[in-house]
């Protein structure tokens, strides 16, 4: 991984965090001075990314703690911990603001805002499609699941700005209930994307595994070596931005324990140059005889030739072994 980017997500926290906190009061502000329900609430929407960011900032110093014998696995967990918060807060907040905007539209008391409202919601559109944007970038290529929740955050809160300018700009020619209903509408955005990514958040809190497509890629890269025969099974958890593998490959019946061993240090030497975002792969290798082919778990013709050996063959029906980060 390079180490700009490296750099760059150590800082992108701190500029959303920046960011988010004045254009929570910047739109606040101009939403009570001009009248504009739906830019309070958008402005109320970015409040929410200001904790969103803390919340970034505390679970990436968490998960960046080497891992020790009281968390062998590291504490990469912290990150989906933290995302799932930010997404609980967002659903209450997007409940607040729902209450708060179908209250006034039912109290029937509705006034157009101010048109300098139009000009708050256009600099909360090109701000957020920075921060998003800078946001989306140092996540992905960290495969940090905090920075994209973050970013997420971010791309939600400009799709309510262009919600609330097309509400303000519709309330300024004659209906003036757009404003309140563009509210509504940021409640709801708000309450979407907290539930789906709050759902996401949870998955891999309880250990979902890794999508099928990247599981068959780790499936593809093995079997790049003849000597693999086939994938029995792979195990797989996310654990903060990196992955523990657990897999099962096939090698030939003949082959000894001893070039078992070989051919599963090849190949999981092959995951390792091949996705920087795994952090350690532990490969069991196993074989299948037909019937009419007996084997003896052996690394030699003295070995092959103890009693204990052959009965061990007639139970295992083959080799067994395990290779790990030594």
């Amino acid at each position: 991984m390079e180490d700009k980017c490296v750099r760059c997500g150590r800082i992108v926290p701190w500029i959303c965090f920046l960011g988010n906190s004045t254009l929570t009061l910047f739109k606040i502000y101009i939403g009570y001075v001009s009248g504009s329900k739906g830019l309070i609430a958008d402005g109320i929407h970015s409040g929410t990314d200001v904790i969103a960011t803390l919340m970034v900032i505390v679970t990436l110093a968490i998960s960046g703690k080497k891992e020790d014998k009281t968390h062998p696995w590291g504490y990469g967990k912290a990150e989906f911990l933290g995302a799932a918060l930010v997404y609980m807060v967002l659903l209450g907040i997007a409940l607040l603001i729902l209450y708060d905007a179908v209250e006034v539209i039912l109290s029937g008391q509705i006034h157009p805002p101010h048109i300098i409202a139009f000009f708050g919601a256009l600099v909360s559109i090109i701000a957020n499609y920075i921060l998003s944007g800078y946001g989306f970038c140092a996540g992905r290529k960290l495969n940090s699941p905090a920075m994209i929740a973050n970013a997420n955050e971010n791309r939600a809160d400009l799709i309510s700005s262009i919600a609330v300018l097309f509400g303000i700009v519709m309330a300024n020619v004659g209906f003036p209930i757009l404003d309140s209903l563009a509210a509504v509408l940021v409640g709801l955005i708000i309450a979407k994307t907290a539930i789906e990514l709050g759902i996401e958040a949870f998955k891999s809190l309880i250990d979902e595994s890794l999508p099928m497509e990247k599981r068959g890629l780790i499936e593809k890269t093995v079997l790049q070596y003849r000597e693999v025969k086939g994938v029995n099974y792979i195990n797989a958890r996310r654990v903060g931005h990196e992955a523990w593998i657990d897999m099962e490959i096939f090698i030939d019946p003949k082959k000894t324990v001893t070039e078992g061993h070989m051919i599963a240090r090849e190949a999981r030497a092959a995951l390792m140059r091949r996705f920087a975002q795994i952090k350690e792969v532990n490969i069991a290798f196993t074989c299948k005889e037909t019937p009419n082919e007996k084997h003896v778990v052996s690394d030699s013709p003295e070995e092959a030739a103890h009693p204990l050996a052959n009965l061990l063959s007639i139970f295992t029906g083959g080799r067994h072994g395990r290779v790990k980060k030594t």
